[in-house]
């Protein structure tokens, strides 16, 4: 993807990560941690990052793209350079929330590494979650279970779970499925490989989806697994073996803002489109 002056006055940034080896040695297949998180959040941050620290994680904070920020002005001329659709699916945060996933995308492209892990700030690890990690990614090397994304949480937001294609089982607890189906996982935590990234941004714009239903679009082309998560009756919610379970992840709250790393309340981007002059 080459960016634009213009694409970079919004928010797209393809710099590279300086002394990126600091954060890729948290496993055991070397990668970059990158978490996303945005200035407006630093209590959230604060939460992340002793979260991190407990359990041994060196990170690299990559600071989001603020939606509320970019104004109507920019937001048409996005829509005139076909960088974003004109519709009423998706308002200026998705898009900003799309422009940080790819942002990490980047990130990831631009280093030396085959996968990145992308976290979204308002996790908390368990205390087993470097190991797991491991586990699942040893287990699935020896294997020879190559993929292109994991996801290391899934919100099931489109209740697929049903059609989850077994690949291969570490214990109970390490259970890992493949997308079979269109999919929304969430984009909370996920491991993506070089491949997948370079697939993703030759088709996300013009952005007319939130990013983890594009994503979710691509289970054909891409070999996507994902970490089974089980059903926990008394909670009513999937239940995580590497993340503390909380607010963020209940279902019945999805556009609070324990969802999100910014408030969704705002104007579609057909509203604003059709109404600038």
């Amino acid at each position: 993807m080459k960016l634009t002056s213009f694409m970079k006055d919004i928010g797209f940034d393809d710099t590279k990560i300086s002394n990126i080896q600091k954060y890729t040695n948290n496993f055991d297949i070397k990668m970059p941690l990158i978490v996303i998180n945005c200035n407006t959040h630093k209590d959230r941050m604060d939460k992340f990052d002793k979260s991190a620290q407990k359990i041994g994680l060196d990170y690299y904070r990559l600071k989001c793209v603020y939606g509320k920020k970019l104004t109507d002005k920019q937001i048409y001329t996005m829509y005139k350079k076909n960088l974003i659709k004109k519709t009423d699916f998706i308002n200026i945060i998705e898009v900003s929330i799309n422009l940080s996933h790819i942002n990490a995308w980047l990130k990831i492209l631009n280093s030396n590494y085959e996968y990145g892990m992308v976290c979204e700030d308002d996790i908390t690890f368990k205390h087993k979650f470097k190991k797991h990690v491991n586990l699942m990614l040893n287990e699935l090397q020896e294997n020879n279970k190559n993929f292109d994304i994991l996801y290391l949480w899934n919100g099931n937001w489109m209740n697929t779970k049903s059609a989850l294609k077994p690949v291969h089982t570490i214990n109970k607890d390490l259970v890992i499925k493949r997308e079979m189906k269109p999919f929304n996982a969430g984009n909370v935590s996920y491991i993506i490989s070089k491949k997948a990234i370079k697939l993703l941004l030759k088709k996300i714009l013009p952005i007319s989806n939130p990013v983890d239903l594009f994503i979710g679009k691509f289970y054909k082309q891409l070999k996507i697994y994902t970490l089974y998560m089980k059903y926990h009756k008394v909670n009513m919610k999937d239940i995580s073996p590497l993340f503390v379970s909380g607010s963020w992840d209940d279902k019945n709250h999805v556009y609070s803002n324990s969802q999100s790393t910014q408030d969704y309340d705002t104007d579609s981007l057909k509203y604003i489109i059709s109404n600038y002059n």
